[in-house]
């Protein structure tokens, strides 16, 4: 390429008698270190008049299109070029982004292509950083200009695509001197903008939410308010209790008993209205198969992880499964600064153009939030996915949202992907676990979604309207279950959720240490969501109304609630049977009997009924015979639930003493744990 500048210019003006050759080189040089229009760079350095230099450059010929410039420059084959203007052609694009992802040329050769066709320069090797001018963070952000260097006269501007004239002219009002844009490739921009504002992006994705919004921050865990409430509480039960024990705990079990009422049934309506074949938006394979691919926007995939160098290979290719034109994908990899094994991974990998690494900056607190908070900053797509280190998306997800989003509402903003478990059957815990999700995601949800319910959004595949994500300053890095907060917040902006008949498949704890670590992580986040929103109760009933008001109640409280109680009333239901204690059945006045006894029977069988529907409901919709054998075996075990109800007993006590002590603690869900063994790694939908 500098000898195509030689020719184009240098050579020109060298062949007039205007430029010795050494001048020439000394300009290449520099142009190489600071980077420039070698034209303008002749001129600063006073070796051509600036006139002679205008003449000359009259004299090239046009710039021609793109691909035909890397055929002349002998980087691409005719044969090349035509492949990827069919492409082109069936999906729609750039045709230097359609080259880039068919792996036919490096960024950097494209860009000094690209940099020559727009007669530009190119970025330099040298940049002066700390001691040039800077734009404002979120002019540059905005923008995507960074100020590189000041060569004489002129302040050189990093840009990845020519800015007009009207951002010029707005740039301009910031810096002294004349602006000259040189081209940087993406990758380099990013890498610059990260560099020069890298304290002002980290505040951007932890303290954005804190500082706009603070009510619904939870970086403040309990507010005065609450805590006083909390005190008032206590202080009229220890009063009761001292002065009559027996009638205090009478009153307190009639309460626990009316919760629980309340609780098992409207939760039972909810899955009620989740069964319905409407309750969620149905795409078909024949409308999948007839997108026009040219007209699919750009989609952003986050993928937070820390320390997942085992399942790092196996992300990648199943990312690269996905359905979409691949120059229309803008995958970003989160990687913490102090994960060293995860990026030493990464640094091996030849990773295609459309995968970014971002390293995010050390600070507290070391959530996944403000990772994704991070990675959104230069999110490219319209469209913003999340997904795990160890998700398995299915192949058409991305399209099926698409078409979702064209058939949903205006005021819907995201939409739920399906998750369910590739390894339901490696033991006995992740079959419980695929019972779980299988009602949470194919029942509960959808439920919640006909109802006009706030809902709690699933850790990953949850794919949102960009633009709006960014409005509401995303998620909340110090909620450690940040999609059941943002999926309430989404409500009570006035936007609204759906869930897509997609799955993504991930990979079920199998280590009850590991399961108890994820678990009490999820129900001190549910704590924490439902602390921010009932900071002020009445604001949010008037907000969300009497239904959103009592689902969020439902969902949210009962969620961290239940498991609390629990031990309490079996231990009550051991000592009758053990003692037969008769203070226990005094315990229970009037109708509170029988509706404890419609509890203990009726509602158990529900909870464990609604997890063998949930199963049985995803394996409905595979249509698949292997499935259905599958469906009987995890089916039979559902008897045993109540021992993983005790284990969510475990955990939502280790989640309230770490609601005291950490409550912005993340703990790390070990990933990767899949036995080899093919029984166990018998999945549904596998």
């Amino acid at each position: 390429m500098r000898k195509q500048q030689r020719l184009r210019l240098g050579e020109i003006l060298v062949q007039q008698g205007n430029l010795a050759e050494s001048e020439l080189e000394r300009a290449l040089a520099y142009q190489s270190r600071y980077g420039g229009r070698l034209g303008n760079i002749l001129t600063n350095l006073g070796l051509v008049d600036e006139h002679v230099v205008r003449t000359a450059s009259q004299s090239i010929a046009d710039k021609g299109r793109l691909g035909e410039q890397l055929i002349h420059l002998g980087v691409l084959s005719r044969e090349q070029l035509d492949t990827a203007l069919a492409f082109q052609a069936k999906s729609g694009g750039l045709i230097g982004d359609i080259l880039l992802s068919l792996n036919l040329v490096d960024s950097k050769t494209l860009y000094r292509a690209i940099a020559a066709q727009q007669e530009m320069g190119r970025i330099g090797n040298e940049f002066d950083l700390e001691s040039v001018e800077k734009f404002p963070e979120h002019i540059a952000r905005a923008s995507r200009a960074v100020i590189v260097h000041t060569s004489g006269e002129r302040a050189i501007v990093a840009v990845d695509n020519p800015l007009s004239v009207t951002q010029v002219d707005a740039l301009q009002t910031y810096v002294d001197s004349p602006i000259e844009q040189v081209l940087a490739t993406p990758a380099e921009l990013e890498a610059l903008l990260r560099e020069v504002y890298s304290t002002e992006l980290i505040r951007v994705s932890r303290d954005q939410l804190a500082v706009d919004d603070p009510e619904h921050s939870a970086n403040r865990t309990v507010t005065r308010g609450q805590l006083i409430t909390l005190a008032i509480m206590l202080a009229v039960i220890v009063f009761g209790l001292c002065v009559n024990t027996f009638h205090t705990a009478v009153v307190i079990n009639v309460i626990i008993q009316l919760i629980y009422f309340v609780v098992s049934l409207v939760k039972f309506s909810i899955i009620l209205r989740g069964a319905r074949s409407y309750s969620q938006i149905r795409i078909s394979d024949e409308e999948v198969h007839a997108v026009d691919e040219r007209v699919l926007p750009i989609y952003t995939i986050l993928v937070p992880m820390y320390r997942e160098g085992r399942v790092i290979r196996s992300l990648v290719a199943n990312l690269d499964k996905l359905d979409y034109p691949k120059h229309k994908l803008d995958i970003r990899l989160l990687v913490e600064e102090d994960d060293a094994e995860t990026l030493e991974v990464l640094q091996a990998m030849a990773l295609p153009h459309h995968y970014a690494v971002i390293v995010v900056p050390h600070s507290q607190p070391k959530t996944k939030p403000k990772a994704c908070n991070y990675g959104l900053i230069h999110a490219r797509g319209e469209y913003v996915v999340i997904y795990d280190a160890e998700d398995r998306p299915d192949a058409d997800q991305l399209k099926k949202v698409y078409l979702a989003y064209q058939r949903a509402p205006e005021a819907c903003c995201c939409i739920q992907a399906k998750l369910n478990y590739f390894n339901s059957e490696q033991n006995l815990l992740t079959r419980w676990f695929t019972q779980e999700y299988s009602m949470w995601f194919d029942l509960l949800l959808p439920g919640l979604m006909q109802l006009d319910i706030p809902i709690p959004l699933g850790g990953t595949s949850n794919h949102f309207k960009t633009q709006v994500l960014k409005e509401l300053n995303a998620w909340d890095p110090y909620n450690v279950t940040e999609d059941a907060d943002l999926g309430i917040r989404l409500y009570k902006a006035g936007f609204s959720t759906g869930i897509v008949n997609s799955r993504t498949w991930e990979e079920a704890n199998s280590r009850v240490g590991n399961w108890i670590r994820q678990r009490s992580r999820w129900i001190k986040g549910y704590m924490q969501t439902w602390l921010v929103h009932m900071r002020n109760p009445l604001r949010l009933w008037r907000q969300i109304g009497t239904r959103g008001m009592l689902g969020t109640q439902v969902v949210v409280l009962a969620t961290p609630l239940l498991p609390l109680i629990n031990p309490f009333l079996w231990a009550m239901i051991v000592l009758w049977y053990l003692t037969s204690n008769h203070d226990i059945p005094l315990m229970f006045p009037g109708p509170i009997y029988y509706i404890a006894a419609v509890e203990l029977f009726v509602g158990n069988f529900i909870f464990v009924f609604s997890n063998v529907a949930g199963v049985y409901w995803v394996v409905r919709e595979l249509h698949s015979k292997e499935d259905f054998s599958l469906s009987f075996r995890l089916i039979k075990h559902a008897i045993s639930a109540p021992l993983y109800w005790i284990m969510m007993s475990i955990a939502s006590y280790k989640a309230a003493w770490q609601l005291i002590t950490k409550p912005f603690y993340w703990e790390k869900t070990e990933h990767g744990l899949i036995e080899e063994d093919t029984h166990e790694n018998t999945t549904i939908g596998a």
